[in-house]
């Protein structure tokens, strides 16, 4: 059945139509583009944080110990304990007659075949801390080879462990782990822009899931067959989970500054000066030289109040709060024009 509407009932729906059409903009459309109708700033402290998500690979020199008897095992150390080389490790006490008994693991001591890493003493082959979690890339991923491991093939291999604590082994079976930490080394790839930002023996900060560490970018190096860039960072600090440790996601922090944060837009060069031009309480605005601390896409945190510049002299410079303008260009075309004017006066 139709339905005829009168002419006053056809707009009111209009103009309700209308009125939910311009709710629409000022709540969903009208907030994104407010900015194009701000012509300034305020200056506000904050930080700016570069870095860099990845999979860092942990390059160890580890050593394997092997059960050389088959017999009840009692652990004389605790897990994550620092021993030094010769330290007694673990007692077995041999059984008389155990007969043969296929060793437990083999998945893992599969991959340790040929590797001078593996131990059947007793006592601590090396310095370092005691581990009993194994992977089986111990071979692999080590000082020696960490140059020639190949992204693929590390991205592709399942990461996990073997627990190694039990109450009796049998000949052959690993039993416990040895990771020297004096040095250490992770491995990771990143794309050309940020590599391009990195240069060798720079110190860094990476973020890792059982806290921050410092460490050395050691080489930089283009992969043959991609854009992408080898990074190996040196490390030689305490790091809870080293043993444990063999693929983690973590950020390259390389740069977390605190200052004034402003967009990069209302940075402007004079001169060879970089500065922006702050409004004052007449709404006359003035050209004040800033000092960059840091930077992203964005936005610049600066220095306040005073800096040094290159050649040692104090420089005045913008405050919390002062209100620059953000399209500094056409301020500094009449700044450059009075200069001009005023010296053809002189």
């Amino acid at each position: 059945m139709k339905i005829n509407l009168n002419k006053k009932t056809k707009k009111a729906i209009s103009i309700y139509v209308a009125a939910l059409i311009i709710l629409y903009l000022v709540i969903y459309i009208l907030p994104k583009v407010t900015d194009v109708f701000e012509t300034t700033q305020v200056l506000e402290p904050g930080n700016i944080k570069l870095a860099y998500d990845t999979t860092g690979y942990f390059i160890k020199e580890e050593s394997v110990g092997i059960a050389s008897d088959t017999g009840d095992i009692d652990y004389l150390v605790e897990v994550g304990t620092a021993v030094k080389r010769g330290h007694e490790l673990v007692a077995v006490k041999a059984e008389k007659d155990a007969g043969d008994k296929t060793p437990r693991f083999s998945e893992y001591t599969e991959r340790l075949k040929g590797y001078d890493g593996l131990y059947k003493e007793y006592d601590a082959p090396i310095s370092g801390i005691f581990g009993l979690t194994i992977d089986g890339y111990e071979d692999y991923l080590t000082p020696e080879k960490m140059d020639k491991v190949k992204r693929d093939t590390v991205e592709d291999l399942s990461y996990d462990t073997a627990e190694l604590e039990r109450k009796s082994v049998i000949k052959g079976e690993p039993i416990y782990k040895i990771t020297w930490d004096d040095s250490w080394y992770i491995l990771c790839w990143v794309d050309q822009k940020t590599a391009e930002t990195y240069t060798e023996g720079r110190s860094v900060i990476l973020e890792l899931p059982e806290g921050d560490v410092k460490a050395k970018i050691q080489s930089i190096k283009k992969e043959k067959d991609s854009n992408d860039y080898r990074i190996i960072f040196y490390l030689n600090v305490y790091y809870e989970a080293l043993a444990e440790s063999r693929a983690e996601d973590m950020s390259i922090v390389t740069s977390d500054n605190e200052g004034l944060i402003v967009d990069n837009k209302c940075i402007i060069e004079k001169e060879g000066v970089k500065g922006v031009y702050v409004v004052d309480k007449n709404g006359d605005y003035n050209f004040t030289p800033i000092k960059v601390i840091a930077y992203d896409d964005k936005q610049s945190v600066i220095e306040d109040v005073t800096f040094y510049d290159e050649e040692g002299y104090q420089v005045y410079t913008v405050d919390v709060y002062d209100e620059v303008l953000k399209n500094p260009k056409g301020a500094l075309e009449e700044d450059l024009e009075a200069e001009k004017e005023a010296k053809q006066e002189e």
